[in-house]
């Protein structure tokens, strides 16, 4: 799977633009764009993949997202559902850094969104109660049009920047060249998502990547700011919080379901990414 330049459509009377997405269509693809990106998730959840970070999501869930930045969202599929129903509900909302306006966030109404800005370079996430304001600013700014729609907008950018917020990319994180490593690492991350339940071996890994081991581990930790096994343990042990959440299944189905071979390795995995034991995350 190779990364995509998403080209966000214009609009002439329009300063940003908006969606609600009821199926993951868009959000399937490991892609970036040169706009800002804010999405709600009103109802979904799954594994946020961006820069070098593996993200669990709920409802609720606020994501603000850099310019240049790969990303991809992996939702969960929905049990108990019929093929009727809508799997997800997001609010997606592309702008500029600048809304297309030169010097537009200099004036000093702007300072806290500018703040907020400058200070997302490493993304954010955010959890948000349904009746949280912020909630129906977005929604309001769905429905509305003109100066209306971009004050709503407005009112929930300068809202979030003073809201606590955990940084998603870690300082180790460089933006890939969107060249020969654009191929190659969407191609291992394209492999580690489709087998990342079953056994995978530092030897699988390196073949896709058409490296040697020893190189393939000083190239994937340069990338990544991770080791492969590193990488792989987040990603399993993010699929775990998901079945302890949502489902009935026993500690050891769901250390099997994760890909790991045993107990032991699961629980320490778990412990050391987590700072809990499953047992006590379960609750």
């Amino acid at each position: 799977m190779i990364i995509k330049q998403l080209a966000v459509p214009k609009s002439s009377n329009q300063s940003f633009q908006m969606r609600r997405d009821y199926f993951p269509k868009h959000q399937s693809i490991w892609h970036y764009h040169e706009e800002v990106e804010l999405v709600l998730v009103k109802k979904g959840a799954g594994t946020l993949f961006i820069g070098d970070r593996i993200k669990n999501f709920q409802p609720g869930g606020l994501v603000l997202i850099p310019p240049q930045v790969p990303h991809y969202w992996l939702f969960d599929e929905s049990e108990g559902t019929e093929e009727s129903d809508e799997p997800i509900d997001c609010f997606v909302i592309h702008f500029k850094n600048d809304f297309g306006v030169e010097k537009f966030l200099n004036i000093p109404e702007m300072n806290n969104i500018k703040s907020l800005l400058i200070q997302s370079t490493r993304g954010k996430y955010i959890e948000l109660t349904e009746n949280n304001y912020i909630v129906k600013l977005i929604i309001g700014c769905l429905e509305s049009t003109g100066i209306t729609k971009l004050f709503n907008l407005l009112e929930a950018l300068n809202l979030i920047n003073d809201l606590e917020s955990e940084e998603l990319i870690s300082e180790n994180y460089s933006i890939l060249n969107y060249s020969e490593d654009q191929f190659r690492m969407n191609n291992l991350m394209s492999y580690i998502r489709e087998n990342y339940k079953h056994k995978i071996t530092l030897n699988d890994l390196s073949k896709v990547a058409g490296m040697t081991e020893n190189s393939f581990c000083r190239y994937f930790k340069q990338k990544t700011g991770k080791t492969p096994v590193q990488f792989l343990n987040e990603l399993r042990i993010s699929h775990a919080c998901f079945q302890l959440r949502n489902n009935k299944m026993s500690l050891k189905e769901i250390c099997y379901d994760s890909g790991f071979n045993n107990f032991v390795s699961f629980h320490k995995s778990f412990k050391a990414i987590t700072g809990t034991t499953p047992t006590q995350f379960k609750g």
